[in-house]
């Protein structure tokens, strides 16, 4: 977590505030200490690649840091415990030499593991579920100090809301992941027709592993993504300091793609050959890695995002409906949208809950006004019930959140009787949680 001249801000720049405390506890005595003692609402962000206002706080500022490494591995159960503030980037090279791995993960290794967890970031493939999905229990400090181990036999109900709470029951000091022996994928992009990769979708959804999208607008060609599992050669595994570099370095074709991102921006008009350009200069390369180093892409150019997922047999309506809304009303973005798939789960907040979904996640560069093409793609994916994810730009009222979160007033129940005094409840979340 970075503080500069007293201002916290998110990875896009589109929250920033001051707090007016800043603590750094080291150990759990000191994070209970800090909580007790702290006034005002008390927030705890991982690494901030949430686009909402998710930590915003005047209050306390709580830098969990030190809350980092791998507590314990149980290969009976194939559970391995990690610190609540592990980064992604580093948490397959504390796995691998006990050659396990992730059950999966999402195109950003970013975020902090219990970032990833609160907000209940996810990959792709109707087999996977989110990471909030593959808890398989968790430690929770409350706002009084206690420490509550919760898991499908202990504190049940905790268990069964809390591994998507969006930090409102307290801190996830250590979360049990469930984990699989190690394993590599093969990377494979290739192009479509959009009118046959959607006669095609159920198809490739099914026979790969993990698959995706990506379809620039004004295109009428998406660049396809698959990951399979494989038994060829894999290069040697990288190191946790060469991860770390390559989602902070560019490299010559993210300058390329930053350049037109800057040019659209002063001249919209090109939006259209550009998306037809972007689209062909998308990666081609395949490639074969251990899984933890294939599934994040490097994201070295800012954007806000907005991402619905709503069922998945409404996914092809929902995103031919916003790429024609894009190209009538001649919105500018340079990214393309992204369409992936995830599995039903049972958590009582996610955007999963009870269903199978096709996320469709709309990008625009950060130093563009979003709300033109966010808010033009959010009624379309509103009107085909899509749930938002939390940590992403959305305009959800408290009404719509009852009609789609089924759980949702069970969820308030349980944080009011866990935080009585309304400490981790910013007033972003007040909006649906108070």
């Amino acid at each position: 977590m970075k503080i500069v001249g007293g201002k916290w801000s998110n990875w896009s720049g589109s929250v920033s505030f001051r707090p007016s405390v800043v603590v750094a506890p080291q150990d759990e005595v000191d994070l209970a200490i800090a909580i007790r003692k702290a006034e005002g609402h008390v927030r705890f962000p991982g690494n901030g690649h949430s686009f909402s206002p998710l930590n915003q706080t005047d209050g306390t500022l709580i830098d969990l840091g030190a809350f980092t490494g791998l507590k314990g591995f149980d290969p009976e159960r194939q559970v391995a415990t990690i610190a609540g503030a592990q980064p992604l980037w580093g948490l397959g090279s504390l796995l691998h030499p006990l050659g396990y791995a992730l059950k999966s993960m999402g195109d950003t290794d970013r975020q902090t593991l219990g970032g990833a967890v609160a907000t209940g970031t996810h990959g792709t493939g109707l087999k996977n579920g989110s990471f909030s999905a593959d808890v398989a229990s968790f430690r929770l400090l409350t706002t009084t100090g206690e420490v509550l181990h919760c898991s499908p036999d202990e504190n049940a109900e905790i268990y069964s809301a809390g591994r998507l709470a969006l930090g409102l029951f307290g801190v996830m000091t250590e979360i049990d992941m469930a984990v699989r022996p190690v394993y590599k994928l093969q990377r494979r992009y290739f192009v479509r027709p959009m009118s046959e990769l959607f006669r095609q979708l159920d198809g490739l959804v099914g026979a790969n592993r993990h698959f995706e999208f990506f379809w620039y607008a004004h295109s009428d060609m998406a660049v396809c993504k698959s990951l399979n599992e494989t038994e060829a050669h894999a290069p040697a595994r990288h190191s946790a300091r060469t991860l770390y570099a390559r989602g902070e370095i560019r490299r010559p074709q993210e300058y390329l793609f930053a350049g037109g991102a800057e040019l659209l921006r002063l001249m919209p008009g090109l939006t259209v050959p550009a998306h037809k350009l972007f689209g062909a200069l998308m990666p081609r390369k395949q490639k074969v890695r251990w899984s933890h180093e294939v599934f994040p892409t490097p994201r070295t150019i800012k954007f806000n995002a907005m991402e619905y997922a709503v069922a998945y047999d409404k996914g092809v309506a929902a995103v031919q409906e916003i790429v024609a809304m894009i190209r009538k009303k001649k919105l500018a973005t340079s990214f393309p949208i992204a369409f992936r798939t995830v599995k039903a789960d049972d958590i009582w907040l996610s955007p999963f809950y009870g269903r199978d979904s096709a996320t469709i996640a709309v990008h625009q560069y950060a130093k563009v006004d979003a709300k033109p093409l966010f808010s033009a793609c959010e009624a379309i994916l509103k009107s085909y019930g899509g749930r938002p994810h939390w940590g992403q730009f959305h305009t959800m009222t408290r009404d719509e959140a009852l009609a789609h979160y089924p759980k949702l007033d069970d969820f308030v129940a349980l944080r009011r009787k866990l935080d009585p005094k309304n400490k981790f409840l910013n007033e972003y979340l007040a909006k649906y949680f108070a």
